[in-house]
């Protein structure tokens, strides 16, 4: 059996075993052994070390046209002292595949080194096994990798040098250091007393960016002296194009996001200036020291007691939503120094600013210094028992909404294809153009098995459903005249699925209903804030709806952060009829796949009968429940007998199926007075290449865009 050897200390060995590779490798990996340890030896090894190199590591790179010393790396020639990159090599002549990593880790931040370890370690288990999970980049068919975010590399292949030694073939080398060098020369600064904002070129004299360079200019001038924090050069705000670029060039998204190349890397929007003073807090923090001294929780909130406004309101107004809704943050979790995987920095972060509120002192750095568990823990019993807010008992008026002729617009995960990207623009304009009047948006959260009761959420990436991301998606399509739902989702490990959630013991179901109540108010929230028109509270919970007065009891808490229409998204097979608390929604949303016919030979008479008994189905759960049913998913696989079972895809690629499945339904459902709309799975965050022969759930680019563009009133032929 091949061994994979990874040489490392041990506090880097115990910080590899939490990484990706680990978590979701080495589980599945059969026919190869890992070996990890200072000594370790194998078939294949990788070495991990910090800067300076070790003395082993800088003789067996010897030749090599790199340097890794304490002043920091340098490759080719060219220096990089930044402490955050971290830098892979290949030993070009070695007798087995042999990568050194080096790297020092930035404190605050994940150490580079392990996830440019992952990545190579990925690549060497399949290369040894035939195995192993795809990653982005592909370390092993490069020789040097230089690493500061997933999207900021420098890579290439060694050439032989004149002196028989090893150079860098500059032909097949791709640098985007250079390249952001280049672009960061040419951008224009709009220069404060304490504020410089830096823009592209031309935009200088654009009257949003002289406003928001005045405004930063005046927040750091005020909140300076709260701090304190000496008079230093300005801070530089630097203005990216888009999400994506501050992705490339920062490793994380969001309002404002600190960089490298300046302090703050931010995506302009008018209604996010609050954000940009809370970040803006976060530096001047920094710069006087007080950043990392105290837990996480209470430092974000130090930056709000000087920023002061929270996704539309001062801090102080939320507490007391926060206080009946019952999600404000135990004290313990307010003080722990690491985040457990379900914190809420929208609902934690004003609480934490109402603590520090309460803390003696006038500045942030005496507040901090008096931050002492006691006194911790006394500010959030005051906080817990000053609400005399109640829940509303019963459903508000939602807003008059028209027939919803909906798409599930499904995130397509990578920086350059998600929610956050101007891709979204692009696959807008097309579902316009197809009838479309809204989409849905589904941010995640995951849970280790359906008995599990620990909630993780999955926002915390650019490649994932992250919350500016889903804001972004939410304004774009706003702007557009589209309507949004707002539809957070479980994902459950194990192959297991939402519908088989249940816990064990009265005390896991606390647990559970704690953690998923905190995630689903941390969306409404957002949602709110963004400008949805609908949220789901659920979907496919088929297992906890005879939880009902829990249900209830969230429901009325999500209306004191959701003004508009609330509903919950049913299971067509398990829950829909089960389901006691309609009654305190706006909508029934139903997860739709109900089969129309049990053969694969149906006729169109035969899937058409199947439709209208669905649609006779539909009407009479809207009468009993007293509200309109919306079909918050419908949709057909491109498979043979689709309509047999519509949650189902693969098998025979079909589109002729698939479209006559849709063209029964739609027939059957027409604009019935009960029926609110239909969100049709699925489309993605950016537009795919041409639907293949894959028997899935896309649509777009089959017979059935036909049937949905005939659905939704617009009978033109395919483009």
């Amino acid at each position: 059996m091949p061994v994979l050897a990874i040489r490392a200390s041990d506090a880097l060995a115990a910080e590899l075993r939490e990484g990706s590779f680990f978590r979701w490798a080495v589980p599945r990996l059969e026919g190869v052994r890992i070996e990890m340890g200072p000594e370790a030896s194998g078939d294949a090894e990788v070495w991990l070390d910090g800067l300076p190199a070790s003395p082993a590591v800088q003789a067996v790179t010897k030749g090599l046209p790199v340097e890794m010393g304490k002043e920091g790396i340098v490759l080719g020639g060219t220096r990089y002292p930044d402490p955050g990159l971290a830098l892979a090599v290949r030993l070009p002549e070695a007798a087995k595949p042999t990568w050194i990593i080096v790297g020092n880790i930035v404190s605050g931040t994940r150490d580079g080194r392990v996830d440019l370890a992952d990545d190579v370690l990925f690549r060497l288990a399949a290369s040894l096994t035939g195995q192993g999970r795809g990653r982005r980049r592909a370390p092993l068919e490069v020789d040097y990798l230089l690493r500061e975010t997933s999207w900021m590399e420098r890579s290439g292949r060694w050439a032989r040098a004149s002196d028989n030694g090893w150079t860098l073939d500059r032909t097949a080398e791709r640098d985007d250091f250079a390249d952001w060098d280049r672009q960061f020369a040419g951008l224009t600064p709009i220069r404060g007393e304490r504020v410089t904002l830096l823009v592209p070129p031309g935009e200088r004299s654009r009257p949003e960016m002289v406003r928001l360079g005045a405004e930063l200019d005046r927040a750091a001038a005020e909140m300076a002296p709260r701090v304190p924090v000496p008079a230093g050069p300005p801070v530089k705000v630097l203005v990216e194009p888009d999400y994506v670029a501050q992705g490339r060039h920062t490793g994380e998204i969001g309002e404002a996001v600190a960089g490298r190349r300046a302090d703050l890397h931010l995506v302009y929007d008018a209604a996010d200036l609050p954000a940009y003073r809370y970040a803006l807090a976060k530096v001047l923090m920094a710069r006087a020291g007080l950043a990392a001294k105290v837990p996480i929780a209470l430092e974000r909130g130090a930056a709000l007691w000087l920023s002061r406004d929270w996704y539309g309101r001062p801090y102080p107004g939320w507490v007391p939503l926060l206080a009946a809704a019952r999600v404000l943050p135990e004290a313990g979790e307010i003080l722990a120094r690491e985040e457990p995987p379900d914190a809420s920095i929208v609902l934690w972060t004003p609480a934490a600013a109402a603590v520090i509120e309460r803390l003696p002192g006038k500045t942030v750095a005496e507040k901090l210094a008096a931050v002492e568990e006691a006194r911790v823990a006394g500010a959030m019993r005051e906080l817990q028992g000053g609400s005399r807010l109640r829940p509303p008992s019963s459903p508000a008026p939602a807003r008059n909404l028209p027939f919803l002729k909906g798409v599930s617009l499904a995130m397509r995960n990578g920086l350059e294809v998600g929610y956050h990207s101007p891709s979204v623009s692009r696959q807008l304009d097309a579902l316009e153009a197809m009838g479309a009047n809204a989409v849905s948006l589904m941010p995640f959260a995951s849970q280790p098995g359906p008995a599990r009761p620990e909630l993780r959420y999955l926002n915390r990436d650019p490649g994932s459903e992250t919350d500016i991301g889903l804001i972004q998606a939410t304004r774009l399509s706003r702007a557009r005249g589209f309507h949004v739902l707002y539809k957070p989702h479980l994902w459950i490990s194990g192959g297991s699925w939402p519908g088989d959630v249940r816990m064990t013991s009265e005390r896991d179901w606390a647990a559970w209903w704690r953690s998923y109540r905190r995630y689903i108010l941390h969306h409404a929230v957002l949602a709110s804030w963004a400008g949805a028109d609908l949220f789901s509270v659920g979907v496919e919970l088929s297992k906890t709806v005879d939880r009902e007065a829990e249900w209830r009891d969230l429901i009325a808490s999500t209306r004191l952060f959701f003004p508009r229409a609330v509903t919950y998204s049913g299971n067509w097979y398990g829950d829909v009829e089960d389901v006691r608390f309609w009654d305190r929604l706006d909508l029934v949303g139903i997860d739709a796949y109900f089969p129309l016919a049990a053969s694969p030979q149906a006729s169109r008479a035969d899937l058409e009968k199947g439709a209208a008994e669905v649609a006779a189905r539909l009407a009479a759960l809207s009468r009993r429940a007293g509200r309109p049913v919306l079909l918050t998913e419908v949709g057909f696989a491109a498979s043979k007998g689709a309509w047999i079972a519509p949650h189902t895809e693969g098998g025979e690629y079909s589109e002729d199926d698939q479209a006559l499945a849709y063209e029964a339904l739609f027939k059957a459902l027409g604009r019935q007075p009960w029926l609110a709309g239909t969100f049709v799975w699925k489309a993605f965050s950016a537009p795919g290449p041409d639907a293949g022969q894959e028997a899935d759930f896309g649509f777009m680019g089959r017979k059935a865009e036909g049937a949905v563009r005939g659905y939704y009133g617009l009978n033109r032929s395919r483009p």
